[in-house]
């Protein structure tokens, strides 16, 4: 639907059995859900895996300036890995999605604003505001404090600052939702913009995120 050829590959018998490679593509999506159940916590165990099994690989994607997303569980990936927020080395994590500060799975619809954050996966995107379904038990995003401002992608929009809950969803400090590493390249983001493409989602916003994505390498 935004114009790309999608080849889905399995970590396993995939990536790591040597039948496929990261850099193996012009953009690459990490999904949603809960890989290897979320034991040991949210995206920990893919995250080991890529770092232990396929660094090389992951600094060929940051050194090729591949596009990435990461969605939900793929956000919580990039952050494990050190992808994201990406000022530090592969392997170093230096941010936490925690639990919701509800304790508690929110699934819901959200609101969304678009930050001036530099990123090619909102180049062009017309709209401040993009309207999607977050689902998440672990999505409260903590920063170092080094961490530069220029890099929030998407903010939850409330009816005030900073956004209650259950505006905000997960009670993430200055709302932020989504991340982008310092080249623009790499996104993670809690919300779901994949289930916001229909009309019978209920929103199509969530198309326009993939459509600037992929006229980047076009």
């Amino acid at each position: 639907m935004a114009g790309a050829e999608p080849c889905i590959t399995h970590l396993i018998s995939g990536l790591i059995n040597g039948k496929a490679r990261l850099t193996d593509c012009d953009m690459l999506a990490l999904p949603g859900g809960f890989s290897f159940g979320d034991h040991l916590g949210a995206g920990k165990i893919f995250s080991l895996d890529l770092v232990a099994r396929l660094k090389d690989q992951l600094l060929e994607l940051r050194g090729k300036k591949i596009p990435v997303i990461g969605i939900c569980n793929g956000f919580q990936v990039l952050i494990n890995t050190g992808l994201l927020p990406g000022t530090d080395a592969i392997g170093e994590p230096q941010a936490i999605l925690d639990r919701n500060a509800s304790a508690a799975f929110e699934s819901r619809w959200i609101t969304l604003s678009v930050e001036p954050a530099g990123c090619i996966w909102t180049a062009g995107i017309p709209l401040k505001e993009l309207r999607m379904p977050v689902a998440h038990g672990e999505g409260r995003l903590f920063l170092a404090e080094n961490y530069s401002d220029r890099q929030t992608v998407f903010r939850y929009s409330g009816s005030r600052k900073p956004a209650p809950y259950p505006e905000n969803p997960n009670g993430s400090p200055e709302d932020r939702a989504g991340i982008t590493d310092p080249t623009g390249r790499i996104l993670g983001l809690m919300p779901h913009p994949e289930r916001a493409v229909l009309p019978w989602h209920g929103s199509e916003d969530g198309l326009w995120i993939f459509k600037a994505g992929v006229a980047q390498v076009k």
